[in-house]
């Protein structure tokens, strides 16, 4: 990131102003320096409605970077988000970019203590955003108790490849539930549930 984006972004977090993160460089032409995904309003509505209507009530996201997307979750749904990510060596050193959440630091192979949070996890939703690492991807959901997967990334097409996409199979235990692109820039917010997830009655 350029030092006076990086500024920019982090006068606005101390404002707590994610609306003008969103809508001012979601166009940006190096945003992906930024944040890999600039969800509109709707966007976060679409994820909160959807991951509470499945019963859960926080975030848990696996490989969340500088945890800025994670932060405006939180801002913009209530939502409480924690952010999982390895090399702790990398984190804590002076080129490090900035961290918007602390960090849940673990090991390419996940440590106890996060093993733990993953199996203490009923309530809550695990997010992969722009994740690039199959085995690690189901190394993770093997170790997760809860039912709710929001998988983040490219639709076809879009040049860009990550692991897990929004649109695999990822197995007989989980089924696709809802699917929404963020504003019209060919990524997809895609909800998975658990096959024995049992949804709530409509009222």
């Amino acid at each position: 990131m350029e030092g006076n984006i990086v500024n920019s972004i982090l006068d606005l977090y101390k404002e707590k102003n994610w609306r003008t993160i969103v809508s001012k460089y979601h166009n940006y032409p190096d945003r992906s320096k930024l944040l890999w995904v600039f969800p509109a309003e709707e966007n976060f509505e679409f994820l909160s409605e959807s991951i509470v209507k499945l019963g859960c009530d926080r975030i848990l996201s696996i490989g969340c970077g500088s945890g800025l997307l994670e932060w405006i979750i939180t801002e913009a749904t209530g939502l409480p988000v924690s952010g999982v990510e390895v090399d702790g060596a990398w984190w804590h050193c002076k080129y490090a970019p900035p961290t918007f959440i602390p960090l849940i630091l673990t090991t390419p192979n996940i440590d106890d203590n996060t093993t733990n949070l993953l199996r203490d996890s009923m309530s809550t939703a695990l997010m992969f955003c722009y994740f690039n690492n199959g085995p690690a991807f189901f190394q993770y959901i093997s170790k997760y108790s809860g039912s709710v997967l929001v998988i983040i990334g490219p639709g076809y097409g879009k040049g860009v490849h990550t692991d897990p996409s929004p649109f695999d199979d990822l197995g007989p235990e989980w089924k696709p539930y809802k699917l929404q692109e963020i504003r019209d820039s060919n990524d997809y917010i895609a909800i998975y549930k658990r096959n024995n997830l049992q949804l709530p009655l409509e009222p």
